[in-house]
Parts: C-alpha cells; structure tokens; sequence
C-alpha cells in the first residue's frame, strides 16, 4: 500500500492527524504531482491554510500536469486573495482540461469581479438547480445587468420544496430589488419567526413595508429588532473573558452592536427622509474534492510523465 493510499484511508477513518502526516511525509520523500497536490487540498480545505497551500500548487503546476485539480485550486485562492484576473485565466485552464462544476461557479464569480456580468449570470445558470444557491447568484447578477424580467421569471418558480432550496429571506430581497414588494414581503413573512436576521436584512424588510404603506407593521418589525438588539448587547457585556475570547475582543464586539443599535434607531426616520437600503449580497467560491487516488468519489492516482 502506498503513502497516499494508506493516508486517505486514515482520513476517511477521521484521522486526520495521522494522514496529514503521512501526506507531508510523501512530499519529504518526492515532490511529485500527486503529494504536492493532496498535501496542498489538505492545507486549503482542512486546514484552511491557502498561503501554505498555494506555494506547493504553483510548483505543481510548473510541472505542467494533465489533471485539472491542481488549476482548480489555485483558481479558488486567486479568488480569495481578489485576483480576478489571476482566477479567471486558472479557472479558464482548470476547465479546458476538464469540466467541472466547482470551476464554473468559481468562473462565474471571477468574471462577476471583473465586470462580465453577462458572463456570469450564464455561468451560475449553466449550473443552477432549483432554488439553490448558483440560483440566487444567477438572479442578483441578472438584477445587475438590468435583466429585471429574467429575474423575476427565476423567483416566480422559488420553491420551498426543492433539496437545494436556499431559503425565502433571499427571494424577498431580490424580489424587494426589483419592486415587487408584495411578493417581497411574502417572502419575507415566511421565515422571519425562524431565523436571526442582520440589519441589513432588516432594514430592506422595513422599507418593503413602508412603501407598503403599512407604517404599522414597519414600526414593529424596527422597535421588536431594536429591543432584541439591545438584549444581544446586554448578554455580550455579562459574557465571561476567556482564552477565546479577550476583553479586547468584547469591546469591539459591544461596539459594533452599539452600531447597529443606533443603525436601527434611526432607520423609521431615514424611511420617512426617502432613504432606500442599498441591495447586497457576497458570493462565495465552491470547492471540491481534488484529491488523488480518492476511493470515494472516484479518482483515480495521478499517472504523468515521469510518475
């Protein structure tokens, strides 16, 4: 049994310390495509580590290798570090080689990045599955790219009943970005017992009810957040220091709830001034598994020149 075989075994059986070891062991002995590669997906996803994973990819891929693994991760840290460009060519290698759906998201972000906003909202809807996330992306990049009636053909089908589905408080912004706001607030009806929600969303469900004109319901939905708000910043002033948590800690913590307590205290009065919260949303990038010789999900050990 080799190195790697016996290290994914480890890892599969949750012991991860062992097959970390055993993959850094591999690379001491020979720093081939395959050991630098796993002990580089090792890094990236378990131990969150990109700076000690992108080294070993980029030696990797001076190697010229056929597999698309080690392109596909590079492309994703590129992403993380706000290199678009730097992404998109790794990704556009990653998926020459081969396709994949991890690649096409993560493209799909870079070009967002870079403006390519068309690009984008084709990537997430080449891939997209009922009411999941690369939907949500495809409907906020459609909104931005002035497709309003795209958009809103993609909610009109959100459905609570899919294995993928994202959730309501999505749609409703989406639906409240493109002035639907009865549909909003009926997304918005729909998980706002189930869920904390930020300020942000918040403010955006606040402004859906004002322009409603249902100042009633807009006054509840602040002063119901602003009492919450203020019993979050009482349960964080008793909340005991520790070695995970320092006093330093705790003071940035109250403050940037101060914040957003004074945030939500002045919301009704902005509203009433004509202020309209600006849409937001984050992409995330997607990864996958990249690892050589992974009984699992089929990958075969990496077989090149001079391997």
């Amino acid at each position: 049994m080799s190195i790697n075989e016996k290290a994914l075994q480890l890892f599969e059986a949750n012991e991860y310390s062992e097959a970390l070891g055993l993959l850094e062991q591999a690379v001491k002995e020979e720093r081939t495509v395959q050991a630098l590669n796993n002990l580089a997906w090792m890094y990236l996803y378990e131990e969150e580590d990109a700076k000690r994973a992108k080294p070993l990819l980029e030696e990797v891929i001076a190697m010229h290798p056929s597999s698309y693994f080690p392109y596909a991760m590079l492309g994703e840290i590129a992403l993380q570090e706000k290199q678009w460009a730097s992404a998109r060519e790794l990704l556009h290698t990653s998926l020459a080689i081969k396709h994949s759906r991890e690649a096409v998201h993560n493209l799909a972000v870079a070009d967002y990045h870079t403006g390519r906003l068309q690009q984008a909202a084709d990537g997430f809807h080449s891939i997209a599955e009922d009411s999941d996330i690369s939907s949500w992306y495809e409907v906020s990049v459609r909104i931005q790219n002035g497709e309003t009636a795209v958009a809103k053909s993609i909610l009109d089908r959100w459905n609570d009943q899919s294995d993928q589905y994202l959730g309501a408080i999505e749609a409703a912004d989406a639906y409240a970005e493109i002035g639907c706001l009865r549909e909003a607030r009926k997304m918005y009806e729909k998980e706002w017992k189930e869920y904390v929600v930020s300020s942000y969303v918040i403010s955006r469900y606040a402004y859906v009810l004002f322009h409603l004109q249902d100042t009633e319901a807009c006054r509840q939905v602040i002063d119901q957040a602003i009492a919450d708000k203020a019993i979050e910043m009482e349960e964080e002033r008793q909340e005991p220091c520790d070695e995970h948590w320092s006093a330093t800690d705790k003071a940035e913590r109250i403050d940037e709830l101060h914040r957003e307590l004074s945030g939500l205290q002045q919301l009704f009065d902005q509203l009433q001034a004509g202020f309209r919260p600006p849409f937001e949303f984050e992409m995330h990038t997607e990864g996958g598994c990249y690892l050589f010789g992974c009984k699992q999900h089929g990958h075969p050990e990496y077989v090149g020149i001079g391997e």
